[in-house]
C-alpha cells in the first residue's frame, strides 16, 4: 500500500531511506520551574494552524546569512495571547531543524565539524548519503495539519521586503493544541500529558 503523500509536506516526497539523521546539543537557557517563562520571554505567543512545510534551507535570506538547517512554511494564525499578530493572517515561519541535501548541509558546517566528520570517515567526505535530517536533541518535528501554541520572533530583511516569524523555544516553544477557548489543552512534550492552556500562557 503506498503512503499518500500531502502535497504541502515537501518532507513526505523524501524517501526515508535516503535520510540521515543528525543531533545536535546546544547551550539553551530556559527555567522549566517557571510556566510562562516562555510566555513572557518572547513577543508573541499564538495558537498556529501548520499549513505547509516548503522545504530546509542552511542560508536564510532574512539574516542574510548561513544557518543550522531551518524548516520553512506557511501557517495560519488561529489566536493569539500575546503581541500584535491578527488572527486569520497566513504568514511565512521557520524552525530550528530541517531536512537538506547532503551537499547544503556540508556547507552550513564549520571547520571543525566537517574535520570531525572526516576523521570518522577515513578523511572523505560520506557519498552515500542524500538528505540529512539535523535537529537539536530531544526537540519535536512540525507537522503539517497539526495547530500549536508557538512562541514566535518576527524577522525582516535589512531592506524589508522579507518577513517571518521563527518558532523559537525548540520543544518548549512548539506545543500540540486541542479543543476550543479556554478548554483548549497543550502537549507536554516532556512529560508526553496534555495540560490546560492556562498552564502555558496567560489568559484574560
Amino acid at each position: 500500500m503506498t503512503a499518500s503523500i500531502k502535497p504541502n509536506d515537501a518532507y513526505a516526497n523524501i524517501p526515508l531511506d535516503q535520510i540521515q539523521e543528525a543531533g545536535s546539543d546546544i547551550d539553551f537557557l530556559w527555567d522549566p520551574r517557571d510556566p510562562f517563562y516562555g510566555y513572557n520571554k518572547y513577543p508573541i505567543v499564538a495558537r498556529v494552524y501548520i499549513e505547509s512545510i516548503d522545504g530546509g534551507r542552511t542560508f536564510s535570506p532574512v539574516s542574510n546569512q548561513s544557518v543550522f538547517p531551518q524548516t520553512v512554511g506557511k501557517m495560519t494564525i488561529r489566536e493569539v495571547y500575546r503581541g500584535d499578530l491578527k488572527p486569520g493572517a497566513q504568514v511565512t515561519y521557520s524552525r530550528v531543524g530541517g531536512t537538506v541535501t547532503y551537499d547544503d548541509y556540508w556547507s552550513s558546517l564549520n571547520q571543525a565539524q566537517k574535520d570531525k566528520i572526516l576523521g570518522l570517515n577515513h578523511g572523505e567526505k560520506p557519498s552515500d548519503t542524500k538528505y540529512v535530517q539535523a535537529k537539536i536533541t530531544d526537540d519535536i518535528d512540525v507537522e503539517v495539519g497539526k495547530e500549536y501554541i508557538a512562541l514566535l520572533l518576527p524577522q525582516s530583511s535589512s531592506d524589508g521586503k522579507l518577513h517571518e516569524y521563527f518558532i523559537t523555544g525548540y520543544q518548549y516553544g512548539l506545543r500540540e493544541a486541542k479543543g476550543s477557548g479556554n478548554a483548549t489543552t497543550v502537549l507536554n512534550n516532556e512529560m508526553h500529558t496534555w495540560e490546560s492552556l492556562g498552564s502555558f500562557v496567560k489568559l484574560p
